[in-house]
């Protein structure tokens, strides 16, 4: 029975990966940086393991036996570092395959930093001697509950400087169907998945969200000043404020609007609709 490690195990991708992983004929272990979070992948079937992925000694005894290793890193600055001792340890360790999600648009000479960041990993990976499968999700439905359901529950409403454009959204639970798929077979060794989602514009989800809570619930743009401002206030640091308004800019040009197939070619279904996910979690939203 092959050994696989979740790195990034307690997030909403990884925690994904390991509900999609449950039933396979594999054993699972889940890189965890502190035991309260043991918890959160236990009810997975998962083996908690102690893990700083920032660590090289960490990393190393963490992939010892495993035989291949899904990698997520959250939202920071320099997340090829992380990429790149993730993958010493596993060229160390002999693991054979290695899944990474990264970001669409992915380029590490890309027009915006979040671009170049998830570019930067997956030239490390290409250039490495390990198997590997990269995905590229766009916008998560999920952030409509994550980053603005509190303004959704308390006032209607959700605020973001996006103008009228569509953009692609793709749940978290069809990105972790296809990492599952892509961490216990050898097929998908050395692809690339664009994972998309649906397009919607922030208009229709408030339509959506409102039929769903029975409810008006609207959606304000509002200008790029105020949203800066505003994340500032509540304490982002500033090179994350600026990712964000650069990722804010291209969705409002409508270039995070697109659709990938790869999704229904590898599963013969349709990606998640927003109607069905909030639905599923609109107690979040009550």
């Amino acid at each position: 029975m092959e050994k696989i490690i979740v790195l990034g195990a307690t997030g909403n991708i990884g925690q994904a990966v390991l509900q999609h992983l449950q039933d396979s004929n594999v054993e699972v272990f889940a890189g965890v940086r502190k035991e309260a979070d043991f918890d959160k992948v236990n009810r997975y079937n998962a083996t908690p393991i102690l893990v700083d992925f920032t660590d090289q000694e960490s990393l190393d005894k963490a992939l010892k036996g495993k035989d291949r290793v899904f990698l997520v890193t959250p939202l920071m600055q320099n997340p090829e570092a992380v990429t790149e001792k993730v993958l010493q340890s596993a060229q160390k360790n002999n693991v054979k395959h290695i899944v990474r999600s990264t970001a669409a648009g992915a380029d590490s000479n890309g027009q915006i930093q979040m671009a170049r960041w998830a570019g930067n990993s997956e030239d490390l990976i290409k250039a490495s001697s390990l198997n590997f499968t990269i995905l590229r999700p766009y916008n998560f439905v999920q952030n409509y509950i994550n980053y603005y359901g509190q303004t959704i529950k308390d006032y209607n409403g959700f605020y973001i400087p996006n103008g009228d454009a569509e953009l692609s959204l793709l749940d978290v639970s069809d990105l972790g169907e296809i990492a599952a798929i892509a961490l216990t077979s050898e097929e998908h060794y050395g692809k690339t998945y664009e994972l998309s989602g649906l397009k919607y514009s922030n208009d229709k989800i408030a339509n959506i969200i409102s039929d769903t809570l029975g409810r008006k619930i609207s959606y304000i743009d509002v200008p790029e000043d105020q949203a800066r401002e505003s994340m500032l206030e509540n304490q982002m640091p500033e090179w994350l404020v600026d990712a964000m308004m650069e990722l804010n800019y291209i969705i409002k040009q409508g270039w995070s609007a697109g659709y990938g197939e790869d999704y229904k070619n590898i599963t013969g279904k349709e990606y998640t609709s927003a109607e069905t996910y909030f639905e599923r979690n609109k107690d979040a939203l009550l």
